[in-house]
């Protein structure tokens, strides 16, 4: 077992059974040396693999309680810190998910990461396992871990100068790694121009990227561009959320886009995916500034929406979710809208279809499947009906080579 102090174990092994979480220790050399409970069934390898670029920027922030979230729905707290000889170890606090994993989304799963329905069954088993946290249970778990967990010692006279503030859109890689002073200027350009809805931030983030972009994977060119675009997409969610963008609508964005970037297999797919990814968000904080304001009945129903737009969702389910009768929520809905809840759920459906389109070599029945269609000749109707051309079409004229 890797050298920590026998209380602190205990003290772990307690938050695991009061949490239903598993607790995980790494040495030195990431290798997982210990695990409670027993019973704990490890991840399938490829979602084992994910977790090293976690363990890694870890380390670079010690005694600092991070919270990690990967392509597959897992969240993960990671804490990093020194033993007795000095050497560094990671404590892992999950895997947990936010919420439930079913057969539907491990097909889903399947699909974006090109693996064969074989795996299904593993992977079906290792989710089930998984305990469902929502974020308030999150936040206290977070501020327990706070308060047990050992902080740096200190010299004596030396004010603690780090205020450790945890966001939780920051899920991955949100510290700014460069230390000169004209990457933080640069980087503020990029900021600037995003916020004020400028294509130039493309520009700005090319040449930032360029001057002052270290390797965040161990000399894997690949996994680092992978690891850059990730942290890219947690800032640009912050940052949309905190000039008033719609919060689930941008949290299906950045896991439509932390999904799909793992299906790239060159540099140059990356820097392309790169540009999309900037414009798309940028496309979100526009709308939002000429958005209208709801009710908080609407609100709440745009917001189920958006976390569940890819299951099967109905006006019944959720008036359900709301407490409402489906007549008073349909009613509230399309005076405030000016749309039909169904015809709201299809327009955002075929927006993220359109970007799928343009983007990615996904079949149309594998778009289908995806945003949740039933068929793939009901979705070809819809989003005709929506765009005035199919989806086959659409592709036609849209399809971004990547070539």
């Amino acid at each position: 077992m890797t050298s920590v102090n026998y209380a602190l174990i205990q003290t772990l092994k307690d938050c695991s059974i009061a949490l239903q979480t598993p607790i995980l220790l790494f040495d030195h050399h990431h290798k997982l040396t210990y695990q409670f409970p027993d019973s704990f069934q490890g991840p399938h390898p490829l979602l084992r693999e994910s977790l090293g670029p976690f363990l890694q920027q870890c380390e670079h922030t010690p005694y600092t309680l991070q919270l990690y979230s990967d392509a597959f729905h897992q969240h993960l707290f990671l804490y990093s810190m020194f033993n007795n000889q000095g050497k560094s170890v990671v404590i892992g606090i999950g895997p947990f998910l936010q919420h439930e994993v079913g057969r539907k989304q491990v097909h889903k799963l399947l699909i974006l990461h090109e693996l064969g329905n074989e795996h299904g069954e593993a992977l079906l088993d290792y989710f089930n396992q998984l305990p469902v946290i929502n974020q308030v249970q999150m936040l206290a778990i977070e501020r327990m871990l706070g308060r047990v967990l050992p902080k740096k010692e200190e010299k004596p006279g030396h004010k603690k100068s780090e205020d450790v503030h945890h966001k939780k859109a920051y899920q991955f890689y949100a510290q700014t790694t460069p230390t000169q002073k004209d990457s933080y200027h640069i980087k503020e350009q990029f900021f600037h121009a995003f916020k004020k809805g400028d294509e130039k931030a493309v520009e700005w983030y090319q040449k930032y990227k360029k001057e002052f972009s270290i390797s965040l994977a161990n000399g894997d060119d690949i996994r680092s561009e992978k690891n850059h675009l990730i942290r890219l997409i947690s800032e640009l969610t912050q940052v949309c959320l905190e000039e008033g963008a719609q919060r689930d609508e941008l949290f299906s964005l950045s896991e439509f886009y932390i999904n799909f970037l793992e299906t790239k297999v060159t540099i140059e797919e990356l820097f392309e995916l790169e540009s999309n990814v900037i414009l798309s968000f940028l496309s979100r904080l526009n709308q939002s500034k000429r958005g209208k304001h709801y009710s908080p009945l609407v609100e709440r129903a745009q917001k189920y929406i958006f976390q569940y737009l890819t299951e099967d969702i109905s006006l019944t389910k959720i008036a359900e979710e709301l407490n409402v009768h489906p007549n008073y929520l349909s009613g509230v809905f399309a005076k405030e809208v000016g749309i039909s809840i169904s015809q709201f759920i299809n327009q955002q459906r075929v927006k993220q279809a359109k970007e799928l389109l343009s983007i990615t070599k996904y079949t149309l029945m594998e778009i289908s499947i995806l945003l949740g269609y039933n068929s793939q000749s009901y979705f070809t109707r819809v989003f005709k009906k929506i765009e005035g051309i199919g989806p086959k079409e659409f592709r036609n004229k849209y399809y971004v080579s990547e070539e």
